[in-house]
């Protein structure tokens, strides 16, 4: 089972690429697996996220709050996860060197 990080980015590439082909190539998933990980997202909210046509996909109400919403979410990860990585290349705070009297 995927991560809801993981289910909100995998949504959010599903709307920018239009379709389910495109998000699951970026993924590295196949479509079909891409589609039920939409389906079981829209059963555990309970609502229907994307409106799906032969042609196209349409956000609903719904899914247009959940689109925003997981934006937020995942920047917010992403930020965190930099700011944690950057202050871990660089060290800081304070040494301290204690030496026998003869070696100093």
């Amino acid at each position: 089972m995927a991560s809801l990080p993981t289910e909100m980015g995998i949504f959010q590439r599903v709307i920018e690429r239009g379709s389910f082909a495109g998000a699951a190539e970026d993924v590295g998933l196949s479509p079909s697996a891409v589609a039920k990980l939409i389906t079981r997202l829209e059963r555990r909210l309970g609502v229907r996220l994307i409106n799906r046509t032969t042609r196209r996909l349409a956000l609903t109400a719904e899914g247009e709050i959940y689109l925003d919403r997981a934006r937020d979410i995942l920047e917010a990860i992403e930020a965190a996860e930099s700011e944690i990585s950057s202050a871990r290349v660089s060290p800081h705070g304070h040494l301290r060197v204690h030496v026998p009297l003869l070696c100093g």
